[in-house]
């Protein structure tokens, strides 16, 4: 949930602030992760600092191709802005 925030927040910081309320989302899912016994606190923290790290490196990379290595496959991705 991080990974997918992060590049969001640092996209729009600027132009709306309020963007950062979107940090709740991670903080709720590690919430009910935890309240549910799927995780340990340690787990999520691990989680959410893994995914924002990730977030941040898809946001700050200069080459539009992205590569994912999934279970069963390879993912290909190209973004561009105009």
């Amino acid at each position: 949930m991080s990974a997918i925030v992060t590049p969001f927040i640092l996209e729009y910081q600027k132009d709306n602030p309020w963007v950062w309320a979107l940090e709740l989302l991670p903080a709720y899912d590690a919430e009910a992760r935890m309240k549910v016994r799927a995780h340990w606190q340690t787990d999520v923290l691990a989680g959410w600092a893994i995914g924002a790290a990730a977030g941040y490196y898809a946001h700050s990379r200069d080459s539009p191709w992205t590569l994912g290595v999934l279970p069963h496959g390879v993912s290909v991705g190209f973004h561009k802005q105009w």
